[in-house]
C-alpha cells in the first residue's frame, strides 16, 4: 500500500486534523528521505535495483520502519506543542492517540517485516516514557533512517552525518507548519472528552475490582 502524502493546509484544531497531519507529513518525510538516500547512493543503478527481490524486500521493511519512527516523533512533537508547559499525562495520552491514528491508515502494512508489532509497542512505550522537546523530538526518525536504509554499513558510516542532516532539514519545514497551523487550545478541548471517558472507565473498573463485581 503506498503512503498517502496529499494534504491541505487547514488549521490543526481537532484531534482528527492533527492526526491527519501526523500521518501525511510523517509519510512524506519517510518517503522522501529514504528513497532520496537510496537513489543518491545507487546512482544510475537505482531503477535496476527494483528487479532484485532481496533489495525490494529490504526497502519495503525500511519504508515502514522509517514511517513508524517518523510518526512517533511527529506525534510526540505535536502533542508537546499542544500541551506546552501543561500536564505530562495528557501530553502522553495525546501523543499515543495521534501515533495510533496515523498508523490506523495502514492496519496491515504489507512487507513491514516480522517484527512490526514489536516495533510499534516499543515506539508506544517511548512515547509514554519521555517528554518531547526541540532538541530530541526527531532523533528517533534519524536513527531509523540510518539503521534501516538498505545501504552497506561501510557506506552508512561515511554518510551518517549527511543523512541525519537531510532528515533534520525535512523536519524543519514540518515544524514551521505546526507553529503556523496549530490551534492548541482547540485540540486540547477536542481531546478532553476522550480523556474524561478514559478516566471514568478506569475508575469504574477499579471500583468494580475493589467490590469484587
Amino acid at each position: 500500500m503506498p503512503f498517502s502524502t496529499r494534504w491541505k493546509e487547514n488549521p490543526l484544531d481537532t484531534v482528527e486534523s492533527a492526526t491527519e497531519f501526523v500521518s501525511t507529513r510523517a509519510a512524506f518525510v519517510a518517503q522522501t528521505t529514504l528513497y532520496g538516500y537510496v537513489r543518491t547512493r545507487a546512482g544510475t543503478r537505482y531503477t535496476a535495483l527494483f528487479d532484485e527481490d532481496l533489495f525490494v524486500q529490504s526497502l519495503n521493511i525500511a519504508k515502514w520502519q522509517v514511517f513508524l519512527a517518523c510518526s512517533a516523533d511527529l506525534a510526540g512533537f505535536v502533542a508537546a506543542s499542544v500541551c506546552e508547559g501543561g500536564d505530562r499525562e495528557t501530553e502522553a495520552r495525546l501523543a499515543l492517540a495521534l501515533f495510533r491514528g496515523a498508523l490506523a491508515d495502514y492496519p496491515e502494512p504489507e512487507g513491514a517485516g516480522p517484527d512490526w508489532e514489536e516495533e510499534v509497542e516499543r515506539a508506544e512505550t517511548r512515547l509514554l516514557a519521555r517528554r518531547s522537546d526541540a532538541d530530541t523530538a526527531f532523533m528517533g526518525s534519524a536513527d531509523a533512517l540510518v539503521h534501516w536504509a538498505p545501504i552497506s554499513d561501510e557506506l552508512k558510516v561515511l554518510d551518517e552525518r549527511i543523512v541525519r542532516n537531510s532528515i533534520r532539514f525535512k523536519w524543519k519545514d514540518v515544524r514551521e507548519r505546526v507553529a503556523s497551523l496549530l490551534r492548541a487550545e482547540a485540540v486540547l478541548q477536542d481531546f478532553g472528552p476522550a480523556t474524561a471517558t478514559a478516566t471514568a472507565t478506569a475508575s469504574a473498573s477499579a471500583a468494580a475490582s475493589a467490590t469484587g463485581d
